[in-house]
């Protein structure tokens, strides 16, 4: 195993270099590295299987995302593991494949507003609607609000992080950054206590609908699980973390990587080309909505998605507690320490060749182009504790861009864009794009 890495030398850099240069470290260590935030020692690990062992064997989040707690109380992302286990069962019925196809009447109509405001803002809006069953877009002022105060309580958190001494308690509690952070918190549960309360209005029992074509919209799913009989059924409590989580890991997740994958097809016009081409053949001229078996078609579109969130990760680490001894290929973590699962090292790996760093699609369309060891790729994790909106956001994605690329040309150079890592890798420095309308068929 490789000597200690600290990270008190790169934390006065931004938090993405620190991420970046302890992955690049790690990496040359062959895969396995121990370092250490303040008093937290930890492990590091780049190497495909070694994450998959640990990301299966030791469930537990580690230390810092108790951090998150005060935010986003006991929903998915921060849950205890005995309660998260209970709960991600039950919450696998709202991510079915039959709840998902109901969406895309609402993911075409949502698409075609938000090409109409390009703004960033918008991407919370469009989660709202299609997950909670609520618009609020008639209110732009509590829109802007909630996307900026999520923003700075992601950034609270991050500086908590940075700061080790805010890692005591009473020291925490006495600063003015957990007296900010305490009141961006309150209006953000505010908002999403108003959401299920506006929710609950409309909502009809499952047992009592009619039978036909009901739209299923995720809050139904937790409102039907709410108080219901045996140890399984959600508080209230539950049923507005869950929301909250939703929202939260829905809006910063999904839009940003918009964002990022908009600014690589603008990057390189021989990859827009092909992807419109491939529209063409799938929708010829028409603008109409996309449709069920649309998806399966769109595999270059398909391609380009995954090409991206393998060079951005969205999450760029993850980190699980080691809650007992585990030996992986060449080495054992040994208990009670922490481990940071970098999924930014892992898709930088030699399995992907030396081409790793390089932005290209068709690798995607070839298994022999791809790592055969497939937990190479991790952009929605790995295990038992993978993204359970992985196929929702897939959905999303393919459905905008469709819409987009068939309207709009866009240029751009992700090279010189300046990236940070506030707990999710987003531009920092402009997204240097810039739009323009298809004046007539063709590219």
């Amino acid at each position: 195993m490789a000597d200690a890495v600290t990270f008190e030398k790169t934390l006065v850099k931004s938090l993405w270099e620190a991420v970046k240069t302890n992955s690049q470290e790690c990496l040359k260590a062959g895969g396995v590295a121990t370092g250490s935030i303040g008093p937290i020692k930890f492990y590091a690990l780049t190497d495909p299987e070694d994450f998959m062992t640990v990301a299966n064997s030791c469930l537990e989040k580690g230390l810092l995302y108790n951090f998150l707690k005060p935010w986003l109380g006991e929903g998915l992302l921060t849950a205890p593991l005995a309660k998260w286990k209970t709960h991600r069962k039950l919450l696998n019925t709202a991510f079915n494949q039959q709840v998902l196809d109901g969406f895309l009447d609402v993911f075409n109509i949502q698409s075609r507003r938000l090409l109409e405001q390009f703004a960033v803002e918008e991407m919370l809006i469009f989660v709202l609607v299609t997950a909670t069953g609520i618009d609020l877009r008639a209110d732009q002022t509590l829109n802007e609000k909630f996307v900026t105060l999520t923003d700075r309580v992601f950034r609270s958190v991050i500086h908590r992080i940075q700061n080790i001494w805010h890692y005591i308690d009473f020291i925490w509690k006495m600063s003015s950054a957990k007296k900010q952070q305490d009141k961006d918190i309150e209006f953000l549960h505010d908002v999403t206590n108003m959401i299920v309360k506006q929710r609950k209005k409309t909502y009809l029992p499952t047992s009592t609908k009619t039978t036909g074509k009901n739209l299923k919209s995720i809050s139904d799913v937790l409102f039907d699980l709410e108080g219901s009989n045996g140890e399984s059924a959600l508080s209230n409590q539950d049923v507005k973390d869950h929301v909250l989580n939703l929202i939260v890991a829905g809006y910063d997740t999904v839009g940003t990587n918009l964002v990022i994958t908009l600014l690589l097809i603008g990057s390189y016009k021989e990859v827009q080309d092909k992807i419109y081409n491939e529209l063409q053949q799938v929708f010829g001229q028409s603008d109409r909505d996309v449709e069920k078996q649309d998806l399966p078609r769109l595999t270059y579109l398909e391609a380009v998605i995954k090409e991206s969130l393998r060079l951005y990760p969205i999450t760029p680490v993850i980190i699980r507690l080691i809650d007992k001894d585990l030996k992986l290929k060449n080495c054992t973590l040994y208990s009670g320490k922490n481990c940071l699962l970098s999924i930014y090292g892992v898709h930088r790996h030699p399995v992907w060749g030396e081409d790793a760093n390089d932005f290209k699609p068709e690798r995607w369309l070839n298994p022999a182009t791809l790592p055969n060891n497939s937990n190479s790729f991790l952009a929605f994790s790995l295990g038992r504790k993978n993204c359970i909106g992985k196929a929702y956001a897939m959905m999303w994605l393919k459905t905008i861009i469709s819409h987009f690329s068939r309207k709009y040309l866009v240029t751009g150079d992700h090279k010189k864009t300046l990236f940070k890592c506030d707990a999710l890798l987003k531009p920092h420095s402009g997204h240097f794009i810039a739009i323009k309308k298809r004046n007539k068929p063709g590219i």
